[in-house]
């Protein structure tokens, strides 16, 4: 591996529920959903880079509340290694951005609110961190920062 392939990426997810409902994008070829979001540019704020990503990805403006937690992704054999930051946010749309397509991704990625009471019937990565934040919803996002290490 050279060195140029070594670099570590920095990614948000954004964390957004309206109307007991979680704002996902799903993934068709692979049939999976995973939190909205995508990698921070060079110069880029935490809160600028969540801003950049929903408008992207849903038109949409985006608020931002705090991060709630922050999870390492290592896949060494794919040359794989991210940071995620799980930030927990709002936006200003709710069903105009229900099956939007991702343009980056056109014929495989759209956005799609889940119901909150249905989570564990869909196939969501990481799975591991499902019922945690369903939990934390439940108390108001009120705890710190949580490190989830390498869940799947």
């Amino acid at each position: 591996m050279d060195e140029v392939a070594k670099k570590i990426k920095v990614r948000m997810r954004l964390v957004i529920i309206k109307n007991n409902k979680i704002l996902m994008s799903y993934v068709s070829d692979e049939d999976f959903y995973f939190f909205i979001g995508g990698k921070m540019e060079y110069g880029e704020t935490i809160k600028r880079a969540c801003e950049r990503e929903i408008e992207e990805e849903c038109k949409a403006k985006f608020t931002f509340k705090k991060i709630l937690y922050v999870r390492d992704f290592i896949i060494l054999e794919e040359n794989e290694h991210s940071l995620e930051l799980f930030v927990l946010g709002d936006v200003d749309k709710f069903e105009e951005i229900d099956g939007v397509v991702d343009e980056e991704y056109k014929d495989t990625h759209r956005e799609i609110w889940l119901d909150l009471n249905k989570l564990d019937q869909y196939n969501i990565k990481p799975k591991g961190l499902v019922r945690r934040i369903l939990n934390d919803y439940k108390n108001g996002f009120n705890g710190p920062i949580g490190y989830l290490g390498e869940i799947n």
